[in-house]
């Protein structure tokens, strides 16, 4: 296994983190690498909407626009899974809808109303 042993912290940016995962017959997901630098290059039409949405739900995530309340359990494609202790979705029967549900654009389409209504 190789490892960087320092990765540099910087509180004035994030950073992205890129994660490689096999499924296996049993659709066990195996991790295979964390990389601190994922590609962003689209190889393929599905690979380029994927890349561009979740940099979008990254921007979103980020709330320049500050119309996020802090009690959001999901922006975009993203799901909160802690918050001091796990995060259990009421309407499902799994602790966390990653991977199982995305409602993506329900909720861009919650984000950009709450943003037009302060806007107003």
């Amino acid at each position: 296994m190789s490892v960087q042993k320092v990765i540099m912290n910087d509180k004035h940016c994030f950073e992205l983190y890129g994660f490689d995962i096999l499924l296996d017959s049993n659709l066990k997901p195996w991790l295979i690498e964390v990389n601190s630098s994922p590609s962003m290059t689209a190889n393929t039409p599905q690979d380029f909407e994927l890349k561009v949405n979740m940099l979008d739900d990254c921007f979103s995530v980020l709330d320049h626009e500050k119309i996020l309340t802090g009690q959001e359990e999901q922006i975009g494609g993203f799901d909160l899974i802690c918050k001091g202790t796990p995060v259990k979705n009421e309407s499902t029967l799994f602790s966390t809808m990653l991977g199982s549900f995305n409602n993506r654009s329900q909720q861009l389409k919650k984000l950009a109303k709450m943003l037009s209504a302060k806007l107003a």
